[in-house]
């Protein structure tokens, strides 16, 4: 059982670490293309009037989620548990935020706004929710932790 907790919280670790860094690649490619004026000619075209400040807010807030995901993988992948709780917040958070996007595709005066930052925006979480990663995630790490600790506590 040791070996199999122990494979489960590095596997988590390289699965979740590999999504951040792919978010980071690609944030920093479409924030890129941004401040390169690549999406001028279609927000002048759509009259999309907020999509820089939503698309800035939400790119920020992605990278966030990505740099603090990938702390924790590096702590996962050392065996240490110690962001155990931070993981589990973060990825929370991620679902609740997507969802939470949408919603604000609801708001008439930003709708298509919002609408176009966001696929630009959260294209790098998506390496997360093709997974489900954090669906099962938690649960593994969580059921991996416990193991563990009993363990050790028999020791």
């Amino acid at each position: 059982m040791n070996k199999l907790a122990r494979i489960s919280v590095i596997c988590i670790g390289i699965v979740g670490g590999l999504a951040a860094l792919f978010g980071l690649f690609y944030n920093a490619t479409t924030l890129a293309t941004a401040l390169n004026g690549g999406f001028f000619e279609l927000i002048k075209q759509q009259k999309l009037t907020h999509f820089y400040p939503a698309f800035y807010v939400m790119s920020c807030i992605c990278i966030a989620c990505y740099i603090l995901l990938l702390m924790c993988c590096v702590d996962l992948l050392r065996l240490r548990f110690r962001g155990f709780w931070l993981l589990t917040g973060v990825l929370v958070f991620e679902v609740l935020y997507f969802i939470s996007i949408a919603m604000c595709w609801r708001i008439p005066s930003v709708s298509m706004s919002v609408a176009a930052a966001t696929g630009v925006a959260n294209g790098g979480l998506m390496a997360q929710f093709l997974v489900l990663f954090p669906l099962w995630a938690p649960l593994v790490l969580w059921w991996a932790r416990r193991t563990l600790e009993r363990e050790n506590l028999a020791a």
